[in-house]
Parts: structure tokens; sequence; C-alpha cells
């Protein structure tokens, strides 16, 4: 079902379509469907907002109609799929990103920006568009992106490699093995940008021809953790490259919001990344699965004392339990 404003827009002109996916997150839609809008008065290309709804039950499909139905000037489509439609991250991105290239014949950019992000500098959508149209290798660009604190958060990464994932997250994040460190950043209008390997869907502006290219993302294996990586990934291995805009004002922050799959977060991550590893660097990971089988148990064991005093230790040493007995099944339960 898909409920849109008359159409009183010019179909054809159309060059740059926003993707946001939306489940059960009104607190945080409410500030981002606004914050894009003003952005998109300042961006060149002609654009409109498709909003893949995965079946929301907190007032946000309400909300939507209600913001479209008050913003004349901008066209705002909420698509909402029937009950036989895959409604993962992944899946809600391809089918937004080929709904918007059916609808608008011109389509050059998408621009996947989450429930969690917000825009406060209005160059930062436009400059993004420069860049891609200067540089014809980028099949995209991300930003530096801040909390709503204004501290800075995390903008890019390496590709992981077996190393960070058989030493943990925690690890991992302790020593910096994911983080990208470029090395070289290129003067842009009065900033500045950089290539990287990962930039995430936080925001994310996409060149749709580098979209097409590699068929949009993995949905069967990846349809929610590791999507981005494996995306990022693909393109690189024909030639693209990803580059980091750095600006300020573009914000990335769930304001403690946890997204639908949270709950199953741990063990979401461990099987996307096992078929992220074993896809991108071959079927020889899996005879890493001992390694990982006696990491999960140390773990288990460093948190049994925790957990008689921590909730949240206990919630951790159960995720490490699941662990520890599907690591030889591929972490399937």
């Amino acid at each position: 079902m898909n409920k849109q404003k008359p159409p009183l827009f010019e179909q054809a002109a159309i060059e740059l379509a926003v993707i946001i996916n939306s489940f059960n997150r009104l607190g945080l839609l409410r500030e981002a469907l606004p914050s894009i809008t003003q952005a998109l008065k300042h961006t060149l290309p002609k654009s409109a907002i498709i909003i893949f709804e995965a079946g929301s039950t907190d007032g946000s499909i309400e909300f939507i109609e209600e913001f479209s139905a008050h913003t004349q000037e901008l066209q705002i489509i909420c698509l909402r799929p029937s009950e036989e439609i895959d409604t993962s991250f992944s899946a809600g991105c391809n089918f937004a990103v080929q709904f918007a290239a059916q609808k608008f014949p011109q389509l050059k950019w998408c621009f996947f920006f989450e429930t969690d992000n917000l825009i406060k500098n209005q160059s930062a959508l436009p400059l993004a568009v420069k860049l891609l149209e200067q540089e014809e290798k980028l099949a995209a660009v991300g930003f530096t992106i801040e909390q709503c604190d204004g501290s800075k958060a995390g903008f890019a990464c390496r590709f992981p490699t077996p190393l960070s994932f058989l030493v943990g997250q925690q690890i991992s994040r302790r020593f910096s093995l994911e983080k990208m460190s470029i090395s070289h950043w290129y003067p842009f209008s009065e900033t500045h940008w950089g290539i990287c390997d990962i930039v995430f869907t936080s925001p994310l502006l996409v060149r749709y021809s580098a979209w097409l290219s590699v068929g949009g993302m993995d949905t069967e294996n990846f349809p929610f953790s590791d999507s981005d990586n494996d995306w990022c990934w693909r393109v690189y291995k024909q030639g693209w490259r990803m580059a980091v805009l750095d600006v300020l004002g573009v914000i990335h922050d769930n304001q403690t919001q946890s997204s639908s799959w949270s709950a199953n977060r741990v063990i979401n991550f461990h099987q996307a990344r096992l078929r992220l590893l074993v896809k991108h660097y071959g079927q020889w990971i899996v005879w890493l699965k001992p390694l990982l089988f006696v990491r999960h148990l140390l773990e288990f064991f460093l948190l049994i004392f925790t957990s008689l005093r921590s909730e949240r230790a206990k919630k951790s040493l159960r995720q490490r339990v699941t662990l520890t007995r599907t690591v030889f099944k591929d972490y399937q339960i």
C-alpha cells in the first residue's frame, strides 16, 4: 500500500531521493523528518523523500501522513508494503530505491537518512552532491558525524578483519583495530574530504549508478547487521571508492532509543560478521570457530562474578552462553 499526496510535482525532474527506514521510533522521527525537509530546501537537485514504513504501531504512520499533508513544497511518499514483503533494514533500502528509480527516471542520488539522523548544517548535503559530481570514482559520500551534545562520533572504519572478529568488539574498539585513519585529506570548498573503506548509512549520499552496479544490499545474508559493510566492500571490488566529507552539523544519535532488533544485536552481529568474512576472505574463515569458542568461554567466566551485581552483566552472560552453544552452527539458534 502506498500513501502519498496528489501528483502535484514534476516527477521527471527529481534527481535526489531521500531514503528513510521507519519502524517504531516516533520520538526520533519527529525530529529527523523536519530536519531533512529543511535541509532539502538548500539542495540544488530537485528532491523527494521516500519512507519505507515497516509496520510501526507507535503513531509513526499517522505522523508521516500529517507532516506530508502540511509540506506542500516537497513530495513525501510513505511506502507501506504488504505482509509478504521483507521489512528488514536492507530489504527496505532496496525496496525504496527501486520504487524511487521507477518513479523518477532522472534519479542520480540516493540519500540514506535514518530516523536517528539530524542535519543542522544546511550546506552539508549540497557539498556532498557537489563532491560526487566532481569525483566520478566515488560511489558514496558520508560525513564526520556528531552526537546531539556536539561530541564527535565515529565516521568511518576499515574493512573488518579476522583478527578484530577473534578478539571481539570491545577489544577491537579499545585498540582501534577497525578505526580508519585517513592518510590524505583533499581540499574542497573551504573544507576537505578523504577516501576510506566504509562509511555507514547514517547518513550517506550514494550515486545511484554505483548502487545499481552491485544490485543494492544483500538482503539474504545481511538483513540488518553488516549490510553497510558488505555493500561498501562490493562496490570497492568493482573499482569504486568511498569518501568522508569533513563538515560540522551532521548528527547520528539514537538518544537511547534502541532499534527493534537491539534485543538480539549480539547474536545478529556474530551471525552477520561470520558470513561477511567468509564472503570476502573465503571459506578458510570457518577454521576460526574453535578460537571463537574459546573467546566466548573466557568471556563467560569473566562475566560470572560481575553478573552477581549487574543486570546488564546478567544479560551479557546469557548472550555468551548462546554464542558458545551456537558458534559451530554459524551462530544459528
